[in-house]
């Protein structure tokens, strides 16, 4: 005499029932449903996480923190060497922490842009890589700094992933090679020169797929060298304005293993793992050789 329990899951309950088996016959002892609510949202019959709202939202503030602390990382190094106007560390600590953009005049009256007067970053950047500036003038260093600011703003796509995934091959990076090809066939060098014509001609500047790399990089280092910066000082720009924080670590989320507890499980990602899915997917197959009787592989079949 044996005891059996069946148990059918669904995605907001679970049905189960005990029967006792006694030769061929079984005999139900008890049965019962459990419902609860469902560990998923569904919409039109997508399913999603519920978390998955909220974590969008986390990832959005983070990108907003990263982009602000990226500014005035930049604004600091900036300041000290007069590429911008005036910006006290309390009055940059006051923004990082209690949200308190500076109102002071002219670094409000730096970053404006002016049509009539000419001031516009597209302007600069264009500038900066055609003119060689008389930096011992404060308004040519004024202009260099807005231009560099203005590449801390729009950095272009830089990929995590390995280059050899399939996202090379996607709408990003397909739209940043048309976007090369266009600057080729117009006759600039250099993204900044690009769009400093696209402005004139008054045509769309933003909705561009831009790499960092191949465009922001490049121009960077291009604006760097016309106006024969010091290397220490490129150094810095490039750090504070190109620096990506690398992908976390997934160490920590593997757990111990079962046979011997004070060393981790072999990750998922590990070439002995998939090994070890193999012979396990080859060791569970069985053969019917006969209606209802079933065998498992011989040595020779493995």
């Amino acid at each position: 005499m044996e005891k059996i329990l069946g148990i059918d899951t669904g995605t907001n309950s679970l049905g189960w029932a005990i029967v006792e088996k006694e030769g061929d016959e079984y005999r139900l002892l008890d049965k019962g449903t459990n419902i609860f609510s469902e560990g998923v949202k569904i919409e039109k019959g997508i399913e999603s996480s519920k978390a998955s709202e909220r974590t969008g939202y986390r990832s959005l503030r983070k990108h907003y923190w990263r982009r602000k602390v990226r500014k005035i990382r930049l604004l600091t190094i900036l300041v000290e060497n007069e590429l911008c106007p005036k910006v006290s560390q309390k009055a940059l600590r006051e923004w990082r922490l209690k949200k308190n953009y500076p109102m002071d005049d002219d670094f409000l009256g730096w970053q404006r842009t002016d049509e009539k007067e000419g001031k516009n970053p597209y302007h600069y950047r264009y500038i900066c890589l055609t003119e060689k500036l008389d930096l011992s003038k404060l308004s040519q260093r004024y202009i260099l700094g807005r231009a560099l600011y203005h590449l801390n703003q729009r950095r272009g796509f830089l990929s995590n992933r390995k280059e050899s995934t399939a996202e090379v091959d996607g709408k990003v990076k397909t739209d940043i090679a048309s976007l090369s090809d266009d600057i080729e066939k117009a006759g600039c060098s250099y993204l900044g020169e690009y769009f400093y014509k696209l402005y004139q001609r008054g045509e769309k500047i933003r909705k561009h797929y831009t790499a960092r790399k191949e465009h922001y990089l490049k121009e960077f280092h291009a604006i760097c060298e016309k106006q024969e910066l010091d290397a220490s000082l490129v150094e810095k720009l490039e750090k504070a304005i190109f620096f990506q924080r690398p992908l976390k670590s997934q160490k920590g989320t593997v757990g111990k293993c079962t046979f011997e507890k004070d060393k981790p499980r072999c990750p998922s990602s590990h070439p002995l793992f998939e090994d070890f899915r193999m012979y396990q997917f080859i060791n569970s197959i069985k053969i019917e050789y006969y209606e209802g009787e079933w065998r498992q592989l011989t040595e020779e079949e493995i």
